[in-house]
């Protein structure tokens, strides 16, 4: 086989990667939009014969999950290539179509695959496995062909609410692995020697808010379904009552998990405009006792919280997000600050510390380690051995190794 990343050797997102079998036959694992990008255009689009006008030795698309920097630019892929996600991945994108989301769209005919049940494309065998990430229905990859297995650990942790996801793939590890695409978004980055866990995170929020006496506002992402556990088990702690915009409910119900927190049960609400049915709260409700809610922002709650006299001393603000997007809610938090809210950042990353990686490596045991989702490489020389270190476009011939 031969592996081509297309993007991503020295960035985070935008990932795309090649693989080609001796017979010429090829996949791609992932099409994502740039972190950097200012919109979706074809002309973001890596190097990839076939990818808008399919040609015979294209097989396939492989997504590992639903987010932007690893399908966004899927949408302009030729429509006969076929597309293989898992459904978990293609419910939150279809949701976050229905919703309007920038950027948004599904795939017209997806193929599903399930968690460590093979499949085939042509000459290639794939294995998918199912990661704990920051995103529903993740997923890394084994791919074998020509006697030869590349593992594409797509983006993963161990310190989330699925982190026995991890150690169980370690306990099963796939033997005789030749290259291991390994993720690095952590180096670099402060702390990355160790993340916090969620339930850690958990009795944070806990802290911030038991003594509260106004609102409690969360800005997180609604996709990020652990985190949404971790604020409801917080609130739960404290007495709250958690609501919610329609589209986290929907994200919750799209799970088909009665063990997620959703607008069945009494202490999970949906904020409407004008409460009419039981699971609703509008805002003059909330504002009655507002020490009893904490809030999962999103852009029209915020919008009509700025006027309401909800701002104030003791509201409390948790930042519960990658500081990357922070830039977008400088105007919020100028606001928050001007109204005296008592402001933290409670958060932990979606991706594998340094520790994690080395047990990913110690694990699975592979003849060489390729660094993706970083901008970095260089630094895994550092922590392992076998390290070889791409440039976008290159060629690695894993015979040659």
């Amino acid at each position: 086989m031969k592996i081509s990343i297309k993007r991503g050797t020295k960035e985070i997102g935008g990932t795309a990667i090649e693989i080609t079998a001796n017979s010429g036959k090829r996949i791609i694992l992932d099409l994502g939009l740039p972190l950097d990008a200012q919109t979706d255009t074809p002309d973001l689009l890596p190097d990839i014969k076939g990818i808008t006008n399919k040609t015979a030795d294209l097989s396939a698309l492989l997504i590992s999950h639903a987010h932007q920097d690893h399908y966004g630019l899927g949408k302009f892929i030729d429509k006969s290539v076929p597309v293989y996600i898992s459904r978990e991945a293609h419910t939150m994108m279809k949701i976050a179509q229905i919703h309007h989301l920038p950027q948004s769209f599904i795939f017209s005919n997806p193929l599903f695959f399930q968690n460590k049940k093979p499949f085939f494309i042509d000459d290639f065998k794939i294995t998918p496995y199912l990661c704990d990430h920051s995103a529903y229905g993740a997923y890394g990859f084994l791919i074998e062909a020509d006697n030869q297995k590349i593992f594409y650990g797509g983006d993963f942790r161990a310190h989330g609410r699925k982190g026995k996801l991890f150690f169980e793939l370690l306990k099963n590890a796939p033997q005789n692995i030749d290259v291991l695409l390994l993720e690095g978004s952590c180096l670099g980055r402060e702390q990355s020697e160790h993340y916090e866990t969620e339930k850690e995170l958990e009795t944070k929020f806990y802290d911030f808010w038991k003594n509260t006496q106004g609102l409690a506002l969360v800005q997180a992402s609604a996709q990020n379904i652990d985190r949404i556990v971790t604020i409801y088990r917080a609130a739960k702690r404290c007495g709250k009552t958690l609501i919610l915009s329609g589209y986290a409910g929907h994200i919750l119900w799209g799970t088909n998990n009665p063990h997620l927190p959703n607008f069945t049960w009494n202490d999970v609400k949906k904020f409407a405009t004008k409460s009419i049915r039981p699971h609703e709260v509008d805002l003059p409700t909330i504002l009655k006792n507002p020490q009893k809610y904490v809030i999962l922002l999103d852009y029209r709650i915020s919008q009509q919280l700025k006027n309401s006299g909800a701002l104030n001393a003791k509201t409390s603000y948790t930042y519960s997000m990658w500081n990357g997007y922070k830039e977008k809610y400088q105007d919020w938090l100028a606001l928050l600050l001007e109204n005296n809210v008592r402001m933290q950042d409670i958060h932990t990353s979606g991706h594998a510390d340094i520790p994690t990686l080395k047990k990913m490596v110690s694990g699975l045991k592979p003849k060489t380690i390729i660094p993706i989702h970083t901008f970095y490489p260089q630094e895994f020389k550092f922590l392992f051995d076998n390290v070889l270190c791409l440039s976008d476009g290159d060629v690695c011939e894993l015979a040659a190794l």
